[in-house]
């Protein structure tokens, strides 16, 4: 009986227990997850900044071009890079011919078709090799500006890393289009773009000595003059109502009108406008797509990633976002219609965050806090590897 009663007993706790977790009394319910862990460690392996790393400075169809490029496992570095290799993929048709480096364990994974990869092995903590690569340029590259991605690769305790770096040089291409004068006897419509002087557009010209006026400006700090509708729109293409709005998007004039092409165009530090009389009066001033000239057009990625609260904004005409820290200063300056749609995602060089888009560059120093976004000298990249500057 004794037992029966201390069974019951047992049996009627158990019951209360029971009814008192279901209802969510009495006994606390699990809390919230607990911090993060530390993040895993990585070995640091980089291509250190070199101004060098691609010679000759200016680079022509087929000549002989020389990789110069420093690796190094910081000394900061927690880990040794293992088993580490380096990668540097060919653009167009370019031809290896040789490599070599001062640290014997580097050696050329061979054959070579259109990748170089070395073989680093194991990269000590702080330890540092120089790689110099030797190769044909390109026949077949169309761009003023050279872009190359290398890759290092390497194990860390329990991941692999690939660490990307981007790599610029100018290229010569072949001058397209009329740079002399035409005819100085041909009349001129003071509300349109003027031929250029007798000196060449690219050529400084002397102040003319009277003041600024809604036809004409003159800007000593690059000899060149703004007549007619390009002066209208340096100074009111931007939603920031100053005097000076065209700094910030066109930066100063570079060159006098011109023919190219048929086309007046003028350069300036940021862009080439055109002439288009033909269009409405909203769109007879358009600027040339130099963010697809200069820059590099990526493959569209998926509208998932990454997420809009950082800002971003996704362009399904390109298939790209623009990047949160660059919005406001898009919209502020011209937005779409000043600078087209991101042709590639926001990347990171040498503390530096960049984006294309289709006629321009926005860049950020990352390396200092609470720094203003700036647009690109694109104008100017064009004009020096067409041989203008």
């Amino acid at each position: 009986m004794k037992k029966s009663l201390a069974f019951r007993t047992i049996l009627n706790l158990m019951l209360v227990l029971l009814f008192v977790t279901s209802a969510g009394v009495g006994l606390a319910a699990p809390g919230p997850p607990g911090p993060p862990g530390p993040p895993k460690k990585s070995a640091e392996l980089n291509v250190l900044n070199n101004p060098t790393v691609i010679s000759p400075d200016v680079l022509s169809s087929g000549i002989v071009m020389t990789y110069t490029l420093i690796i190094e496992n910081a000394r900061s570095s927690p880990l040794v890079a293992r088993d580490a290799t380096f990668e540097l993929p060919f653009n167009g048709d370019q031809k290896f011919i040789s490599f070599s480096s001062a640290n014997t364990r580097w050696t050329l994974i061979e054959p070579v078709t259109d990748t170089v990869r070395v073989k680093l092995g194991d990269v000590d903590i702080g330890e540092r090799g120089t790689v110099t690569i030797k190769a044909t340029f390109a026949t077949n590259y169309e761009k003023p500006i050279f872009r190359q991605t290398i890759y290092l690769v390497w194990l860390n305790e329990f991941d692999y890393r690939r660490r990307g770096t981007n790599l610029t040089a100018s290229v010569n291409l072949p001058t397209v289009g009329p740079i002399t004068p035409t005819d100085p006897t041909t009349p001129t419509d003071p509300t349109k773009p003027t031929t250029p002087t007798a000196t060449g557009p690219f050529a400084k010209v002397a102040d003319p000595g009277v003041p600024n006026n809604n036809s004409q400006w003159y800007f000593p700090a690059t000899g060149h003059t703004l007549h007619g509708e390009f002066l209208n729109y340096w100074l009111t293409r931007s939603t920031v109502t100053t005097p000076q709005a065209g700094l910030l998007t066109l930066g100063y004039p570079t060159s006098e009108e011109y023919l190219d092409n048929g086309r007046v165009i003028q350069y300036f530090e940021r862009a080439v406008l055109e002439f288009w009389p033909e269009n409405p009066s909203d769109y007879r001033v358009l600027l040339r797509s130099l963010g697809r000239e200069v820059g590099q057009v990526e493959k569209p990625v998926t509208p998932g990633t990454p997420s809009t609260s950082d800002g971003s904004v996704f362009y399904s005409e390109t298939g790209h976002w623009l990047d949160g820290r660059f919005v406001s200063t898009w919209q502020a300056l011209g937005g779409l219609r000043q600078f087209g749609f991101p042709i590639g995602e926001a990347v990171i060089e040498n503390n530096k965050l960049i984006q294309y888009t289709e006629r321009n560059r926005f860049e950020l120093d990352l390396s200092r806090p609470n720094q203003l976004v700036l647009l690109g000298l694109l104008g100017n990249e064009s004009a020096r590897a067409k041989g203008y500057l």
